[in-house]
């Protein structure tokens, strides 16, 4: 029994609809709007869920280093010139993409007439640190390597 072409165009559709759905759904869960207290108290990869909202929706450039901090809380690592909070390792349509490195949110405060105002902020990987960080990779990396602080549990 062979299908008509209407049928045939009916299975086509239906086909198409179910993974646009589910393609969709898979991206609306990996994604959703910044809280500080989940950011501040993150367990696992949740802050990588927050990452694009919390970067699309913050002006980082001129707050103060005491606004980042009550914004975002203590960061992993601060130093003069940065401050560096653990994003996560960074998601797919399947969850953790299982190669990608893990991601860093750096504030970084250069101007030297004003050390505490945010003159940039990004999102960086371990390589891309500022070369001062702890968790930037030196050299080559190793299995040995540390790059991810100890995660709240």
């Amino acid at each position: 029994m062979e299908l008509k072409m209407k049928d045939k165009i009916i299975v086509a559709v239906l086909v198409i609809l179910a993974v646009a759905v589910f393609i969709g759904g898979r991206m609306h869960d990996t994604r959703t709007g910044f809280e500080t207290e989940k950011w501040v108290n993150y367990q696992g990869n949740s802050r990588q869920l927050m990452l694009k909202d919390l970067v699309d929706r913050t002006r980082f450039a001129g707050m103060t280093r005491e606004e980042v901090k009550v914004l975002l809380g203590e960061a992993e690592e601060e130093q003069d010139a940065f401050l560096i909070y653990y994003a996560g390792i960074p998601q797919g349509l399947f969850g953790t993409k299982p190669d990608a490195d893990a991601e860093y949110l750096v504030i970084e405060f250069t101007d030297a007439e004003k050390p505490d105002v945010v003159t940039a902020s990004g999102v960086m990987t371990a390589n891309t640190l500022p070369k001062d960080s702890e968790y930037r990779i030196k050299g080559d990396a190793t299995e040995n390597t540390v790059l991810t602080p100890v995660e709240n549990e």
